[in-house]
């Protein structure tokens, strides 16, 4: 409650409780002061009352009578303050008592000394006087005073005290809100200027005062904060638009730019237009090159093209080395030249990296658009489109959208897929499951198991999508290492909760693309797994096809020595659909060949295929390599390639694909 009123309110609060204390401490010290004062009276009068009363009290000493004792009580009872009176001769007997005597048991354990006094309990004054003649004592008398009995002026104070506080008070919490006004006006000016910034235009008000004290100091830490806001705001504004490489716009940014252009209407003859810009082989460079170069030339890249900027241009770097170029109002003639002139300028461009000048180009698919006539997602996949028809086209290739173009429906499909992958590799909706196909001993029977690990994909209407349907996609969009991730990282994670089936097994095939080797992701994640998972990785062959052997693994030198310190193994895939076959088998360290599954369908009526087996079998033999025949799809194959000595075998005959959990 107390935190919910205002600062003035507050300080109004406190200053009624203060004067509220300093009025009843006032009080207080009155009465006490008043209390002190009715003491010494007290006591003056007892002294009086035993000097005044002497020479009765010795005449009740020495001839004690009724007389006597009546008189001196006469004489007490015209002092109201007076409660006892009780007199004692000098064997300390009582012979005269007057008034209450009920205060005699203060006296108990008390030892009577001729002028001593004391305040009982009850603020009873208690005072011994000796009855004496010639300054001789016959006795004594102990005189109780009730010292409120005497008349003073605390009423009269507490009168004028309590006249005197309303006033006061009004005048305190008069002054309390002036004073709390003065002192909460800068908070309430600071709370103003506060609440009138516009904090989404990054707009905020400065103050100032003529306080030289904290209020300066408060306000000066406030224009300062505000300034440094401004300056942060600014500059992460900057950076959420702008890519940090090449100072372009990003992504966000040309969207918005897109956006803005997607309600602007057009002049009758006029058109926006969106281009997608691609570097042809940019991959080639960071591979050759390295990554340093790579990025020196989209910087280089980045600042050629926006020499060529107009007014209404916008370029925009989305991400590698994909830029897109937004032209506003132009006509469709002069858009199509802009283009084919940007082929030609980064054509001629020449790049020069350590001595050696490199040259590039680029594939560029161009859209036309009007006001409101696509969404930015429609916009955005239409130029994608139209940017894959040309990189399909080949190198340094302008390709302009046209609905009708028979690449359309291809390159939505595979746009489509494309998206079902990343579903399935962000689990769900469309998702992914793990097959295995058996490996099978010709040569000798055997309890333990092996098998080649597939992949299988269901779109997010659960409808099955063969391997051939987007591993083509996935390899066009650069995204098999991430299938290849996600098959190392399940199939692990799901057979090590099997540690009897582990035992089982004899080995098992993974099948990786070209670039996965070279891929630092894909090595860092083999690491990670060889610490987190307890598999036996002498098992485990890496199948690499011979399309993409040669060039990749002699780039991976250094991760495939470290995989075969960890016992893992390497597999040729597709055996004889290269051009340099048995150069492969003689330099490349394979410990499995795989014989493409071409031979084996027409080895039994084409004797070339048929030799193509055996030499591959007999050259395989003498370098201590194990051999696996694909597509075993008859009882007469199988019979002639156990013939032929061929290690183990793979088909249909010999067992179908079926869920790596029927497996288990």
């Amino acid at each position: 409650m107390w935190q919910k009123l205002s600062i003035s309110t507050q300080l109004i609060a406190l200053m009624a409780v203060l004067l509220i204390i300093v009025e009843l401490s006032t009080l207080a010290i009155v009465s006490w002061f008043d209390h002190q004062e009715r003491r010494t009276i007290a006591v003056e009068q007892a002294q009086t009352l035993g000097r005044s009363l002497n020479n009765d009290l010795l005449k009740a000493l020495l001839s004690p009578d009724a007389d006597v004792f009546s008189d001196i009580s006469f004489r007490i009872s015209g002092f109201k303050s007076v409660d006892a009176l009780v007199l004692f001769d000098e064997n300390n007997e009582a012979v005269l008592s007057y008034g209450d005597l009920d205060y005699t048991n203060e006296l108990q354990g008390k030892k009577l000394l001729l002028g001593q006094s004391w305040f009982s309990k009850m603020d009873r004054l208690f005072l011994q006087v000796p009855v004496q003649a010639d300054n001789f004592a016959f006795g004594q008398a102990l005189i109780i005073i009730n010292p409120e009995q005497f008349q003073t002026k605390l009423y009269e104070h507490y009168y004028t005290l309590l006249m005197i506080f309303p006033i006061l008070f009004i005048i305190g919490l008069a002054v309390a809100w002036k004073i709390s006004s003065l002192f909460t006006r800068p908070f309430l000016t600071l709370a103003a200027t506060i609440k009138n910034n516009d904090v989404q235009k990054n707009q905020y008000q400065v103050i100032s005062t003529v306080e030289q004290n904290e209020v300066k100091l408060l306000f000066d830490g406030y224009n300062e904060m505000v300034t440094k806001i401004q300056k942060e705001t600014n500059l992460l504004h900057y950076h959420s638009r702008h890519d940090s490489m090449t100072g372009l716009y990003n992504r966000y940014a040309i969207e918005q730019e897109i956006l803005t252009a997607l309600k602007e209407k057009n002049s009758p003859d006029a058109y926006h237009a969106l281009l997608s810009i691609d570097l042809d082989q940019f991959k080639l460079i960071n591979d050759s090159v390295g990554h340093t170069a790579g990025d020196e030339l989209l910087k280089m890249i980045a600042h050629h093209l926006s020499c060529d900027m107009t007014a209404n241009m916008t370029l925009a770097r989305i991400g590698g080395d994909d830029f897109f170029l937004l032209l506003k109002n132009i006509s469709k003639d002069k858009a199509i030249n802009f283009a084919q002139q940007q082929l030609q300028r980064l054509q001629d461009f020449r790049f020069f990296w350590d001595g050696n000048a490199i040259t590039v180009s680029a594939s560029i698919g161009l859209v036309f658009f009007k006001s409101y006539e696509y969404t930015l997602e429609e916009l955005i996949k239409t130029v994608d489109i139209a940017f894959y028809t040309a990189k399909a086209a080949g190198l340094n290739k302008l390709h302009i959208f046209n609905s009708q173009d028979k690449e359309y429906k291809q390159t939505s499909d595979d746009i489509a897929i494309a998206g079902y992958i990343k579903e399935a590799l962000q689990d769900g909706p469309s998702r992914f499951e793990l097959f295995a196909q058996a490996i099978v001993p010709l040569q000798y029977e055997d309890d333990k198991i092996s098998y080649e690990v597939l992949i299988r994909m269901w779109d997010s209407h659960e409808k099955f999508m063969p391997p051939d349907c987007f591993l083509f996609t996935a390899e066009r969009y650069h995204m098999m290492v991430d299938i290849d991730i996600y098959v190392l990282e399940t199939y692990l994670k799901t057979v090590c909760q099997h540690p009897e089936h582990i035992k089982k097994i004899h080995s098992v095939h993974l099948n990786l693309a070209g670039g996965t080797l070279n891929n630092p992701d894909f090595q860092e994640k083999v690491n990670e797994a060889m610490t987190k998972f307890d598999f036996p990785w002498e098992r485990l062959e890496l199948e690499i096809t011979e399309t993409s052997a040669v060039g990749n693994l002699a780039q991976a030198s250094e991760f495939i020595n470290f995989c075969r310190s960890k016992g893992i193994g390497f597999a040729l895939d597709d055996f004889g659909t290269g051009m340099s076959s048995f150069e492969y088998l003689k330099n490349l360290p394979f410990n499995v060949v795989k014989i493409d599954g071409s031979f084996v369908r027409d080895m039994l009526t084409d004797p070339i295929d048929h030799a193509m087996i055996r030499y591959t079998h007999d050259i395989s033999q003498l370098r201590n390599q194990e051999t696996v025949a694909e597509y075993v799809e008859t009882e007469e194959e199988l019979k002639e390639l156990r013939k032929i000595g061929i290690n183990y075998g793979q088909g249909y005959h010999l067992g179908k694909p079926c869920p790596l959990n029927d497996w288990l």
